[in-house]
């Protein structure tokens, strides 16, 4: 009789967490705003940009479109499933622009940021690329 109270107990208690809602996400402190790289003294005139979403970015690597899911929670920030479009780029230096951003968004594990300014950082926490508010 006491396992079946005990079953019984346990089984009401996961069907309670079963039918619990989920904890909502939390609002992305990025989203709606937009950045242009300025750091990058190789790139053509115009650096790579990006603009946030809830969940995720996209923007202009110089020469392709790119996108990717976005996770952070405070000073952390998380690019994953990057992709880009496919065209071919017309010079080296917006091959190499596109190279080294790339390469920004899959390193990158910290962000400060401000209204004028954003600073990607990697796991050591040193800065890997520089933004401004556009």
């Amino acid at each position: 009789m006491t396992r079946t109270l005990a079953f019984l107990a346990l089984a009401l208690t996961l069907a309670a967490c079963a039918t619990s809602e989920p904890a909502a996400p939390a609002a992305s402190y990025l989203a709606g705003t937009s950045w242009r790289r300025v750091d990058d003294l190789n790139a053509n005139p115009h650096g790579a940009t990006m603009a946030f979403t809830e969940n995720g970015a996209s923007g202009d690597t110089s020469c392709n479109r790119w996108f990717a899911a976005v996770t952070h929670s405070g000073e952390t920030l998380r690019f994953g499933g990057i992709g880009t479009t496919r065209r071919a780029c017309q010079t080296e230096m917006q091959a190499a622009t596109e190279r080294s951003f790339l390469d920004v968004l899959r390193r990158a594990r910290y962000a400060h940021y401000d209204q004028q300014a954003l600073v990607l950082l990697d796991g050591e926490q040193q800065v890997i690329a520089r933004f401004d508010a556009e």
